[in-house]
C-alpha cells in the first residue's frame, strides 16, 4: 500500500509539473497571438538629443540640406515623421533614424500626429498615445473606445485634443490624465477638431467641424470657433467661422477669416479672440482672399497683377497690419516671376520668388528661384538666397509652387505645395 501511495504521489507530481511547463509555454503563445503594449516597436533614443540649430528663426539661411517629402514636423534639430503604425524622428544633421515608435498590431493604422517642444502625440482610431520627443519612449497611452473612421489631435497650451460624440477632450500632453471633456451645441453631435489655438489667460480657441458625417444624416455641416477655459473645460463662448483651411492666425490673439455670415466670400475680418469671445476688430480692404502667410502681427495675401485672384500666379504681394486691417505694403514680383507661400516669424517674412512655369514645365529642372527673408513691417528685403535647381512636379499649374512650410528653431523647409511630390530643402543660417 506505501509502494501505491508512493506510485499515485509520482504521478500526481508529474501531472503539476506538465501542466505547469504548458502553462508556461501558453503565456509567451497568448502573448504572441495578442499584441500587447509592451509588444510595440520602440527604439529608444539612438544617441544624444540633437541640438537646435537656433533659438529663433534664421536670419540669413545659407545652409542647404536636402531630405526627402513626407508628413513631418521640424522641432529642435529633429524632423518627426509619420510611419503607417506610429511615427518616427530623424536627426536633421545626419538624416539617421533617431527614434521609432510604432504599434504591431495590424489594424492599428497611425491616422495623425502633432507635436510640441517636449511631446509627440499620434492619434489611431481608438488610442491616443503620448511619445517623449527626446527619448522617443512611450509615455502613456489613452483608449478611446469606438471612434469615427479618421481621428484627429492637435496640441495646444500643454494639452492633447481630440473629438468625442458631441464633445472636445483635453489630456495632459505629458502623462495622458483626462483633464476635462467641453460640451458643444446639440446641433454640433459629431465633431471634428481642425486645431487648437493657445491664447492668454487660460483659453484656448478651438477650430470645429461640426457634423463631420452630415452626408448621411439631416445636421447640416458648419464651422465653429469655440472657445474654453483650459483649466476647467468650460465653454466660454461660440461663433460660427469661415471654413478654418482659410483662416490664419495673425498674431497671439487675432485670426483673419473671410466672414461666414455674408454672401461676399471676400468680406474678411480681423477677429480679435479673448476671454470674452471673438469679436470683429477690423475688415481687410481687400478683392482678394488667397493667404499665403501670418504672424507677427501681419497677414500676407498674394494675388496676381490684376488683383482679383483669379489666376494660377501669385505676381504681388499685400500685407495687412492685424491691429487695424490697413494695408501696410506691397511688393509686385520682376516680370516673369511669382511668389509660393511662406511663414512669418519673428518679425521676418520667409518665402520663394520663382519663374512662372506652366504644365509644359513638368519635369524640369527649375534653376532660377530663390529664397527670400523680408521685413514684416515694411517688405524690405534683408536676405537673398538662390537655392539649388528642383525638379519640378508633373502636376497641375497650381502645385508648380515652392512653399515655405515651416520655420523653427534656426531651421526653416521648403518644397514644392503638395510635401509628398517632390525633394524637401532644409536651409539652417
Amino acid at each position: 500500500m506505501e509502494e501505491l501511495s508512493l506510485r499515485e504521489g509520482r504521478r500526481s507530481l508529474w501531472i503539476i509539473m506538465a501542466a505547469v511547463a504548458v502553462c508556461l509555454l501558453l503565456v509567451p503563445l497568448a502573448q504572441w497571438l495578442q499584441p500587447s503594449e509592451e509588444s510595440d516597436l520602440v527604439t529608444g533614443a539612438q544617441g544624444p538629443f540633437p541640438a537646435a540649430f537656433g533659438a529663433e528663426a534664421p536670419v540669413a539661411p545659407e545652409h542647404v540640406m536636402r531630405r526627402k517629402t513626407g508628413d513631418r514636423v521640424l522641432v529642435h534639430g529633429l524632423s518627426v515623421e509619420s510611419t503607417t503604425n506610429g511615427a518616427r524622428a530623424v536627426n536633421l544633421r545626419t538624416g539617421k533614424e533617431y527614434w521609432r515608435y510604432e504599434r504591431q498590431d495590424e489594424s492599428s493604422v497611425a491616422m495623425s500626429f502633432d507635436v510640441s517642444e517636449r511631446t509627440v502625440v499620434i492619434a489611431y482610431r481608438e488610442t491616443l498615445v503620448g511619445i517623449d520627443l527626446r527619448t522617443g519612449k512611450r509615455l502613456w497611452r489613452e483608449d478611446l473606445g469606438d471612434g469615427e473612421a479618421f481621428r484627429n489631435v492637435s496640441l495646444g497650451a500643454g494639452q492633447a485634443l481630440t473629438a468625442a460624440a458631441g464633445a472636445v477632450r483635453a489630456f495632459d500632453e505629458r502623462d495622458g490624465r483626462s483633464l476635462w471633456t467641453a460640451k458643444t451645441p446639440k446641433s454640433c453631435a459629431e465633431v471634428g477638431v481642425y486645431a487648437v489655438y493657445a491664447l492668454p489667460d487660460h483659453v484656448s480657441a478651438i477650430p470645429l467641424l461640426c457634423n463631420v458625417a452630415s452626408l448621411d444624416t439631416d445636421n447640416e455641416q458648419y464651422y465653429l470657433l469655440l472657445g474654453v477655459d483650459n483649466r476647467t473645460g468650460k465653454a466660454l463662448w461660440q461663433r460660427h467661422i469661415s471654413d478654418p483651411n482659410w483662416a490664419v492666425r495673425g498674431d497671439a490673439h487675432t485670426l483673419a477669416a473671410p466672414n461666414p455670415d455674408t454672401d461676399d466670400s471676400l468680406a474678411v475680418q480681423l477677429l480679435d479672440m479673448s476671454r470674452e469671445g471673438a469679436t470683429p476688430r477690423a475688415d481687410l480692404d481687400t478683392t482678394a482672399w488667397n493667404p499665403v502667410g501670418a504672424g507677427s502681427g501681419t497677414v500676407l495675401l498674394a494675388t496676381d497683377a490684376q488683383g482679383d485672384g483669379d489666376s494660377n500666379h501669385d505676381t504681388v504681394l499685400h500685407a495687412y497690419d492685424t491691429e487695424d486691417g490697413r494695408l501696410a505694403w506691397r511688393l509686385k514680383a520682376p516680370a516673369g516671376q511669382e511668389y509660393g507661400s511662406g511663414v512669418i516669424a519673428d518679425g521676418r517674412v520667409y518665402l520663394v520668388r520663382q519663374p512662372l512655369l506652366t504644365k509644359a514645365d513638368a519635369k524640369r529642372r527649375v534653376r532660377d528661384a530663390e529664397l527670400l527673408v523680408l521685413d514684416a513691417d515694411t517688405g524690405r528685403a534683408l536676405h537673398t538666397l538662390r537655392l539649388p535647381a528642383m525638379t519640378a512636379p508633373d502636376d497641375d499649374v497650381y502645385f508648380m509652387k515652392l512653399d515655405v512650410h515651416q520655420v523653427t528653431d534656426g531651421a526653416l523647409s521648403l518644397s514644392w505645395r503638395e510635401l509628398w511630390t517632390d525633394e524637401q530643402l532644409i536651409i539652417t543660417d
